[in-house]
């Protein structure tokens, strides 16, 4: 669905529109949420995450702002900012209960899911002083394009670079990236930072 389309499906009837907009984009929405907080959200965390995205997904179309096209990376970015927000929300919960009745509870981690959880986060880790390791602003656009699922043109504008100059500059330090890890024995698929 283009702006074009959603403003005249919403001239004709918001509601339509809203439900349109939703119905293409649930699972968009939903994929972004899940990711960003799978390590510390419950699904009802995450639902009410989702709701709360296309909550203000639907605000800022309704202040009727001038667009261009694509509604995707508009609607991506407010998921990942509210994503986020939830993430650091549910991250300072300091004394996370867990109630007898609550149905994960009988499922106690075994060794094997405790080594490969103190294994991933090791490598969580090494991969953050890879980056960094890079030094500005390779470890910056690395940053905001993976982990903040920013764009190019998104990038740039924080950087004030040209978008062509931060692909350049990203797809070079991906490759540094690389052969970081490799030299520690890891190997990095690509997309997979």
């Amino acid at each position: 669905m283009t702006d074009n389309e959603y403003k005249a499906l919403h001239s004709r009837s918001p509601r339509a529109a809203q439900n349109a907009l939703f119905d293409e984009y649930v699972n968009y929405v939903y994929a972004i949420v899940y990711n960003k907080l799978r390590s510390c959200g419950r699904n009802e965390d995450m639902e009410e995450c989702v709701g709360d995205v296309f909550a203000a997904v639907f605000q800022f179309f309704d202040r009727n702002e001038p667009r261009d096209g694509d509604l995707k990376g508009i609607i991506g970015t407010i998921a990942s900012r509210k994503a986020i927000e939830y993430f650091r929300r549910l991250s300072r919960r300091v004394n996370d209960t867990v109630s007898i009745d609550d149905e994960n509870f009988a499922e106690m981690p075994d060794s094997q899911n405790v080594h490969e959880m103190a294994e991933r986060s090791e490598m969580r880790a090494i991969l953050m002083r890879s980056i960094h390791s890079l030094g500005d602003p390779d470890s910056t656009m690395i940053i905001q394009k993976y982990y903040y699922n920013m764009n190019s043109r998104q990038i740039s504008e924080k950087l004030s670079m040209s978008p062509d100059t931060v692909r350049v500059r990203l797809s070079r330090a991906v490759k540094k990236l690389k052969n970081l890890l490799s030299a520690q024995g890891i190997d990095l698929k690509e997309g997979k930072i």
